[in-house]
């Protein structure tokens, strides 16, 4: 990119639009191919910083550790290591092979990334695999974009962060269940902010003695433009057998007699219902359950609630 001799440099590169690169992975301290993959793809984005700035691009990359289930989903993550360049994946398929480092962290077989290039797989992607993708993207040039279904999390990625929470002694989490009548706002809303901020405290469920076809959209468009986080994917409308025993009951202020369930403490957090209001009140109600959800993963950690 040319500028008037003088410019200052660093206003010129502010000027510059990004090139965002996600690098998404499960560890960085013991698993050699994500390692592998951070040190490429920084010796890539290296080589490449000067050609981007000549076409008025410059770089940004942003490193997400996928350290839980419900962040996989959040990010729709299908295999580790992946990189992504302005939210698409460098490679269109998604090989993978036995990656011994992974079972070592988790205790049991796991699959990770294979990579391929001019003809062979590596377990690392070469640094010219990633100079290419980022030099196509700089020329707009369309990478592989392949056909995105519903997400569903890999059976791979479910085994892994289920041996790894064994491993870890993290399968005696209390269980904590939202309910109100319906099951499709309020109660929908607690349980994915819990699964996205209190995952590693507890697990959340919600739950009603009546069901709706579908999740309030009202509520599903707010939890992922404030969130990222796409409850239709994610969450369906449940009665309350469908989910186990729970040790810790919140109802959500149902304004009539609330669904009964058996627990060992019960709160009610006596919530208005959004449903039929504007925008502001969705966001409102969001931010009190963002708030007592994070109050409640306190109280627990703190053992401030009394459980066996």
């Amino acid at each position: 990119m040319e500028h008037a001799p003088g410019l200052d440099r660093a206003k010129v590169i502010e000027a510059m639009k990004p090139l965002k690169i996600e690098f998404l992975y499960l560890d960085l301290t013991s698993c050699d191919r994500c390692l592998g993959t951070e040190k490429n793809l920084s010796q890539a984005i290296d080589q490449m910083s000067d050609y981007a700035h000549s076409q008025g691009r410059i770089i940004e990359l942003e490193p997400i550790e996928i350290s839980s289930a419900e962040l996989a989903i959040k990010h729709h993550f299908y295999t580790s290591p992946t990189i992504r360049i302005d939210s698409q994946d460098i490679q269109g398929d998604f090989l993978e092979n036995d990656c011994a480092c992974c079972g070592d962290i988790c205790g049991t077989e796991v699959d990770c990334r294979s990579w391929h290039y001019e003809g062979q797989a590596y377990d690392v992607p070469p640094i010219g695999l990633i100079t290419s993708a980022i030099r196509q993207a700089i020329d707009h040039k369309v990478l592989f974009r392949p056909a995105k279904p519903a997400y569903v999390l890999p059976e791979n990625l479910e085994r892994y962060f289920s041996a790894l929470a064994n491993k870890k002694g993290k399968t005696m989490k209390p269980k904590v269940a939202f309910i109100c009548v319906h099951n499709s706002c309020r109660s929908q809303m607690a349980e994915a902010l819990s699964k996205l901020y209190a995952s590693d405290v507890y697990e959340a469920y919600s739950a009603g003695t009546e069901t709706k076809p579908q999740i309030n959209q009202d509520a599903v468009r707010i939890i992922k433009d404030k969130y990222g986080i796409d409850m239709n994917e994610t969450q369906h409308s449940k009665l309350i057998d469908e989910i186990p025993e729970v040790d810790i009951v919140v109802t959500m202020g149902c304004n009539v007699i609330c669904p009964f369930m058996p627990s060992q403490h019960e709160e009610d957090w006596g919530l208005d219902d959004p449903t039929g209001q504007p925008d502001e009140a969705f966001l409102k109600t969001a931010q009190i359950i963002e708030d007592k959800v994070k109050d409640l993963a306190r109280r627990i950690s703190d053992k401030e609630i009394e459980l066996s």
